[in-house]
């Protein structure tokens, strides 16, 4: 009996659903997350406490690259958790966080282990456990796009325009039941889809409010960076705190309003990433305007905050 990871789950009109493998890509994900946030964390607490300009430059660029990694990974982690291939006499449909294509079945022009269809199939360099991701064009010409989650013992679905690679976690199963269906054969084909992430954005810059929002917070978030960076030369010393009556207190190098902009964009990616997923579907699409918006209010807020501190200074 298949295990939890591979159980075919009948839904309706012989649909099946398979998954892959999950539990060595959510580990090394989470460990990765795990230490990478520390060392943003870390590289911002150092870089506050800084007395010199190159030592808070040195911290402050290390938090950045680290930190900068953590989106695309906990992308990566959410589409590995929802990530499954479905089987049904009208087509094959394959879903991967974001990313979505339906094949239709009289498309499909053979399927089965990659060792049968090539002897050494070229693989995409950058991939870990959990996301064997990319297209990659093989010694036939023909591109094969990877939905895995392990580079061996991998299903090839072939159709005339391309070919993907898959890895459900019981082949053997996944190609029986392929099997299986296809010998029913199909009276109404699925219609061909195929979606990808970057359609969201190109979807939400077609709606004319989620446009401007986008580009207001955007302008808003460089802009602060430009002020901030104008600025940094002519100061000496700052003082992120002020007292009741807004004297400065315990002043340190001025390269630290650095730190204000930095943290902005943060806030300012997360807040675009958190709209683009909730702009998915219609009954969250409010959501993603909530998202976006507070994006530039939080630009207003942390100008502000540059503001009172360029002038106690």
């Amino acid at each position: 009996m298949p295990d939890s990871n591979s159980t075919i789950i009948p839904l309706v009109r012989e649909i099946f659903v398979f998954r892959p493998p999950r539990r060595n890509g959510i580990v090394f994900h989470s460990y990765t997350l795990l230490i990478l946030t520390s060392i943003g964390i870390y590289g911002l607490w150092k870089a506050s406490q800084a007395e010199s300009g190159p030592i808070f430059l040195l911290y402050l660029s290390g938090a950045i690259v680290a930190i900068a990694f953590i989106p695309g990974l906990l992308y990566r982690m959410y589409a590995l958790q929802r990530a499954r291939y479905i089987l049904a006499r009208d087509g094959i449909s394959l879903l991967w966080g974001l990313r979505r294509e339906d094949i239709p079945i009289n498309q499909v022009d053979w399927v089965g282990p990659a060792d049968q269809y090539q002897k050494s199939l070229t693989k995409p360099f950058l991939h870990m456990p959990g996301a064997i991701l990319g297209t990659q064009p093989q010694a036939d010409g023909k591109a094969v796009e990877f939905l895995a989650a392990r580079d061996t013992n991998l299903v090839m679905i072939v159709t005339p325009e391309r070919a993907y690679a898959i890895s459900p976690t019981n082949t053997t199963e996944f190609l029986h039941t392929y099997r299986k269906l296809s010998e029913y054969g199909s009276l109404a084909p699925i219609q061909a889809v195929s979606d990808y992430p970057t359609f969201l954005l190109l979807r939400s810059w077609a709606d004319r409010p989620a446009r401007i929002l986008l580009i207001i917070s955007a302008v808003f978030t460089l802009g602060l960076i430009t002020w901030v960076s104008l600025s940094i030369p002519n100061l000496t010393q700052i003082s992120l705190r002020l007292t009741a009556d807004g004297s400065p207190v315990e002043p340190v190098p001025g390269v630290r309003l650095l730190l204000l902009p930095v943290l902005n964009t943060f806030f300012y990616i997360v807040d675009l990433l958190m709209g683009l997923f909730f702009y998915r579907r219609q009954d969250t699409k409010p959501l993603a305007y909530l998202m976006w918006s507070s994006s530039a209010l939080t630009s207003l807020l942390f100008s502000g905050a540059v503001y009172f501190i360029l002038r106690s200074t």
